[in-house]
């Protein structure tokens, strides 16, 4: 039992010296992480416990509309129930608000003894103060309910906590989409900077920026956001567009709308989303009304020949149409019986419709223009539609401004799909959206007309009815899950350098090897980096090395338990030696208890075997006597441990190509 006098405060859990935080990967998990060490106190938590995952459970539901009765992990011990409740609900919350973390926290060290829990919470590198203060915003409640505080009064700062766990989300919208598809899909990933990162290693990396990639023509990006150069490319290219005059005033405005004659578009020239987009306009009084609003957004204005016809994005990657959505107006459908106003609202509950970034569908809001196309129609907010009547609130049709998406990629006509894989080729993008009016997507624009009026370099994607297209892109950018062959090998002495021979035969074998160990750090025959990195260092650059198709990394000091791995899994684990440098702080431990450390941290990321190499004679060094004993009855001798991973390399990349 432990002491009840050791907390200062009646608590449950209290937190024993700071988080330290890992930017690498450690214990098997995909994610950077918070270690936390954690001292309980041993009661029984039934009562207390059931009243504070009641009072989550509802919270959440409130925000989330999710119906869905938890289902908690047992857990062993009362201990642990209370941490991976706490870690549970945390997790749930990070979950709802999308901030993409995709694996749960877990408990990697518990000792009952000395009533102490160690764990590991997943988290992003560049949110590691974030996750510390919401574990101990999560930890204050759960000790406070312990402690009889009311529950609803330490909730009230939730509505807080959640506005600033939104500001962990990616900005992009696209970006936590693609992420939770290369978590899906097993593609390693990390952060470069807060909006860029970096999926894959060595030859097969790739970066993203949302839906921009390294491969995106900065070039075919200037010109898909200026519309006027944009348009006269197309043109040259032989690609229908409106006609459309640039006006720097209300009345030249005015006298455009008058040449290109009514209907026509007023919208920013440089800007897309459909902001500040007007369409359908068919008065001089309507041109000047958009014309001001438009120039709140910009001050290069286009007013356009409205192109009769339905609106479709259609998505091209690398040349080949991959997905058509027909974008409908933001509106609403009579019943026969509520009002247009009831009937918004209505559609509003859909849990899926917001007012953030990353919801997946946009609110609908009765404002000016609504009103106004209410007004043109002889209706009002309180108008009741007949049932059936759909009742439009918006001039265009973009998700953005609270239309729908409704897929009809297996309706295009092959002339409307290669019209939009020429657009997308002539401003040289490798990933485009697309804006096609038409009448009939299944119908020839050749037969029916059509116009694009709008090409965008850094396309929405979405989850309604494209969410597979994540997934799809990744795939098609990252073969072999964008992997490479990695081995890491503990221990090695310089007098007998494994990495450097492994790395030789490897080069022979047709690989390109990144090398990390004593020597320096290297890429095929050259060495790019003379100083000892420490393992975490070097391994990052080695991944980010677009010639290295191989990677071999030594690791010969305790520092990767400060760090982390460079890698969130790896083909072989290799412990090939005792020679291990150790901080002056653990210096007075055993060599088994670093190694056994070492082992724990690492060989969970490890996808194949764990190996021990050991002298001729198979005498078990002292350093290995903490290992688990399976590995030290199957060792392999110095000898044989070169060819060994040699085969286990060379298998691996023969893996990774057929997937």
């Amino acid at each position: 039992m432990s002491d009840p006098d050791k907390f200062a405060i009646p608590v449950v859990l209290k937190m024993t010296g700071n988080p330290i935080e890992i930017p690498g990967f450690v214990y098997g998990l995909r994610h950077p992480c918070l270690l936390v060490r954690l001292t309980f106190r041993d009661k029984n938590h039934s009562q207390w416990l059931r009243q504070v995952n009641e009072a989550f459970a509802d919270a959440i539901q409130k925000i989330s509309g999710d119906h869905e009765k938890p289902h908690f992990p047992a857990g062993d011990s009362e201990q642990s129930r209370v941490v991976y409740s706490l870690l549970f609900w945390m997790n749930k919350l990070q979950y709802v608000v999308k901030v993409p973390v995709f694996e749960p926290a877990k408990i990697i060290g518990f000792n009952s003894k000395k009533s102490l829990l160690v764990i590991a919470i997943p988290t992003l590198s560049s949110l590691h103060s974030n996750t510390k203060k919401l574990f101990f915003w999560f930890l204050n409640v759960f000790n406070g309910v312990y402690s009889g505080r009311d529950i609803d009064l330490l909730l009230k700062d939730l509505p807080l906590v959640i506005k600033e766990l939104k500001q962990m989300v990616p900005h992009a919208s696209n970006m936590p989409r693609f992420l939770k598809a290369a978590f899906t899909l097993d593609i390693p990933y990390s952060e470069i900077t807060e909006q860029i990162y970096q999926f894959g290693y060595g030859s097969r990396v790739r970066l993203l920026d949302s839906s921009f990639t390294d491969q995106t023509s900065r070039i075919g990006v200037w010109l898909a956001r200026n519309k006027i150069h944009a348009a006269a490319v197309l043109r040259i290219a032989g690609i229908p567009v409106p006609d459309h005059m640039i006006v720097s005033d209300i009345k030249g405005a005015e006298k455009a709308a008058s040449e290109l004659e009514f209907p026509v578009v007023v919208k920013p020239a440089d800007l897309d989303g459909g902001v500040g987009v007007s369409a359908g306009l068919t008065t001089i009084e309507e041109v000047c009304k958009a014309f001001t609003a438009a120039q709140k957004k910009s001050n290069t204005i286009l007013v356009e020949k409205h192109h009769y016809g339905r609106d479709y994005r259609l998505t091209v990657f690398h040349d080949e149409l991959i997905w058509a959505i027909e974008r409908i107006p933001g509106g609403v459908t009579g019943d026969g019986k509520s009002s247009i106003q009831l009937l918004v609202e209505q559609l509003n509950r859909d849990p899926r419709r917001g007012d953030g970034p990353h919801s997946s569908l946009k609110r609908l809001v009765i404002d000016d223009e609504a009103k106004e196309l209410l007004l043109k129609n002889g209706l009002s907010p309180d108008s009741i539609p007949q049932k059936g009547e759909f009742v439009c609130l918006r001039r265009t049709a973009n998700v953005a401004t609270g239309g729908l998406p409704v897929a009809v990629f297996e309706k295009v006509h092959p002339d409307n799909s290669l019209l939009a894989v020429r657009a997308a080729a002539a401003l040289r993008l490798d990933l485009a959206g697309i804006d096609l009016l038409i009448p009939d997507i299944s119908r020839s624009w050749r037969e029916s007309g059509a116009a694009v009026c709008e090409i965008n370099a850094q396309p929405y994607i979405g989850d309604i009815t494209a969410a597979d297209l994540y997934p799809q892109i990744l795939q098609k950018m990252l073969p072999g899950r964008g992997r490479i062959p990695i081995v890491v090998i503990i221990g090695a002495t310089p007098e007998w350098n494994e990495a450097a021979a492994i790395a030789a035969r490897l080069n022979e074998a047709g690989f390109t090897t990144g090398k990390s160990d004593d020597e320096g750090i290297s890429v095929g025959n050259v060495t790019i980096a003379g100083n000892k990195a420490n393992p975490y260092t070097a391994g990052r650059i080695l991944a980010g090395e677009k010639g290295v198709t191989a990677i071999v990394l030594g690791v010969n000091d305790m520092s990767v338990m400060h760090t982390g791995l460079p890698f969130d899994r790896f083909d072989l684990l290799v412990f090939a030696g005792s020679y291990l440098r150790t901080q002056q702080s653990t210096q007075n431990q055993p060599e088994s208890v670093h190694f056994r450390a070492l082992y724990n941290l690492c060989s969970p990321g490890c996808d194949g075997n764990v190996i021990v190499a050991g002298a001729p004679e198979k005498v078990i060094p002292q350093a290995f006597e903490l290992l688990p004993q399976e590995l030290l009855k199957n060792q392999v001798t110095q000898h044989q441990i070169v060819v060994t991973i040699i085969e286990v390399m060379i298998d691996a990349e023969k893996k990774l190509r057929s997937r």
